[in-house]
């Protein structure tokens, strides 16, 4: 009897965490990046704002207030909207909002030449709904060859 209380809060705690996502959806996002940056000896930052996750049935249908979660890879970190760096910037959980999207910033610093070799600095963000994900990378490269 006490296992049976036990498994029934457990399950009636979890179910009031925020919604999970049906099986079946979908997650959309932005378009990889690719940028090319002219040569300096100084790093620079570049910050990739309003990255929309957007979760969706399989007909197209958006989903509200299910939690999805991003993890950071490559050179890139986790910020919030206005490039705040995010306590714990390699993974993050929130909800969707009313128009089924999920959206975070990231940033990604991109070094200075110290010879005539390019730099090239990638980094990702996967957003994970349930089983659905969708991979967002970026690759930077900043000249340093010199011409001759």
């Amino acid at each position: 009897m006490r296992s049976a209380f036990i498994l029934f809060s457990l399950v009636f705690l979890l179910s009031g965490c925020g919604e999970l996502a049906p099986t079946d959806s979908v997650v959309t996002g932005p378009e990889d990046g690719e940028s090319t940056l002219n040569r300096s000896t100084t790093s620079s930052t570049v910050i990739y704002r309003a990255l929309d996750f957007v979760v969706s049935g399989p007909d197209g249908e958006t989903r509200p207030d299910v939690e999805i979660e991003f993890f950071r890879g490559g050179d890139i970190f986790l910020t919030d909207i206005d490039g705040n760096l995010l306590t714990n910037s390699s993974q993050v959980k929130t909800q969707t909002d009313d128009r089924g999207i999920g959206r975070i910033s990231a940033i990604i610093t991109i070094p200075g030449c110290t010879s005539d070799t390019d730099v090239v600095v990638q980094g990702s963000v996967l957003a994970t709904v349930g089983s659905a994900s969708h991979l967002w990378e970026v690759n930077i490269t900043r000249t340093c060859a010199t011409g001759s």
